[in-house]
């Protein structure tokens, strides 16, 4: 099916390149640099476009993105998502498809320190990485609790972090408003937290989505998101902002991942936001080499162990290798007349969760009442966006307008 498609997209989890650079003092949860040749297995199963913008970009640093800048850039790939600095990241790819030019524009919100690309300027080199979407948390909190942070902060010392904060760059606090710790707390009858997408990085990541619809056919916008709104499998109110943002600013479809589980569909204005469909593959525990830091933070010696001990303390200690949850996902098919979307179909995926570590994280299809739970599951998450899922025998269709 994938092979069958004019354009078929997927993110690119890895740095290419087996540890191309000293790894980064932060991770995306896991060090993954990879034998560049893997790419090649993406290409032959038909994939033409990629996104390289996400939480393990900056893995082995800015020697790691330039590495897989390299890869991509030596097959003559179309991608998006990443850089030598941050105009580059956030620049849009183009795949000249049978039928139309395509545009992508890829970002990430979540973003371990250091892996953000920055701008150059006449007299500071760039920093190579990832194109960004940062977001702001509010909180609210109603009088008696607000009044209580405030003297907590004071009695901590957060004060003075606060004073450092407001010095650079920092609004200070309006009335009813206190801001520290990267977080904004209001003064509210009803408690609650949500989340805003950071204008900057919303006004120039659309900026380019324009761009691209005046230079390609279609465009399609790519966000790698692991933040969730009360739920794992609802996501964050800036993530819903920002996709919606992208649509009005042009956008054909959103494509996002890095829930590591499957989220609603949304069709908005007539367009798809595949908030996740989970992993396609999910290979990380089959990785050859990882630096010390990574045994460290599995409490395995890091000099009388090997990689299978990490792995296997892993397995025991992280739901996120056991929840079937994380082992089912879903192949979306989008078919259009010109720019009108006018067929969305899901076939379900699972991983193989009782698979043996080598086999397991490869993508079959599902059957039978595996594929009906997935289904079923998607049709629930897809609910609350107005959107009907019908099902046929192990496909699913997203009811049009």
């Amino acid at each position: 099916m994938i092979d069958e498609a004019e354009v078929a997209f997927t993110n690119i989890e890895v740095v290419l390149g087996e540890a191309p650079d000293y790894p980064a003092e932060h991770a995306g949860g896991n060090w993954l640099g990879v034998d560049p040749r893997l790419v090649d297995e993406l290409i032959w199963m038909g994939f033409n476009l990629f996104s390289v913008a996400n939480n393990h970009g900056g893995d082995f640093g800015p020697g790691g993105m330039l590495s897989t800048l390299h890869e991509v850039r030596s097959r003559n790939l179309a991608y998006a998502g990443g850089g030598e600095t941050l105009t580059r990241a956030r620049q849009p790819g183009y795949l000249d498809a049978p039928s139309a030019r395509v545009g992508l524009v890829a970002a990430s919100s979540t973003l371990p320190a250091g892996h953000a690309a920055g701008e150059q300027r006449q007299d500071m080199p760039g920093r190579p990485g990832v194109n960004p979407l940062r977001f702001q948390a509010e909180y609210r909190l109603p009088q008696e609790e607000f009044l209580q942070l405030q003297a907590i902060a004071r009695m901590v010392l957060l004060e003075q972090t606060r004073s450092d904060e407001i010095k650079h760059g920092d609004k200070p606090d309006a009335e009813g408003e206190y801001r520290f710790l990267g977080a904004k707390f209001l003064l509210s009858e009803q408690g609650g937290m949500t989340t805003h997408p950071n204008e900057r990085d919303v006004a120039e990541i659309t900026s380019w989505i324009q761009d691209a619809k005046r230079q390609a056919d279609m465009c399609f916008v790519s966000l790698h998101a692991h933040e969730s709104h009360v739920e794992l499998t609802r996501p964050a109110h800036f993530v819903e902002t920002f996709c919606r943002a992208a649509i009005d600013a042009g956008a054909d479809g959103v494509f996002g991942h890095g829930s590591h589980v499957l989220r609603g569909i949304e069709v908005y204005q007539g367009c798809p936001i595949l908030y996740s469909l989970g992993n396609f593959m999910m290979q990380s525990s089959t990785m050859r080499r990882v630096p010390v830091d990574m045994y460290r933070m599995y409490d395995v010696d890091p000099f009388d162990s090997t990689v299978a001990d990490i792995f296997d303390q892993r397995q025991d200690q992280e739901t996120l290798r056991q929840d079937p949850i994380y082992y089912e996902s879903a192949l979306v098919r989008l078919s259009y007349s010109g720019k009108k979307l006018t067929a969305l179909r899901i076939h379900p995926i699972h991983l193989g969760v009782a698979s043996p570590r080598p086999q397991q994280g490869r993508p079959l299809l599902a059957q039978g009442a595996m594929a009906a739970k997935i289904l079923g599951d998607l049709k629930r998450l897809s609910a609350p966006y107005g959107t009907i899922i019908d099902r046929d025998g192990d496909t699913g269709y997203v009811r049009l307008a």
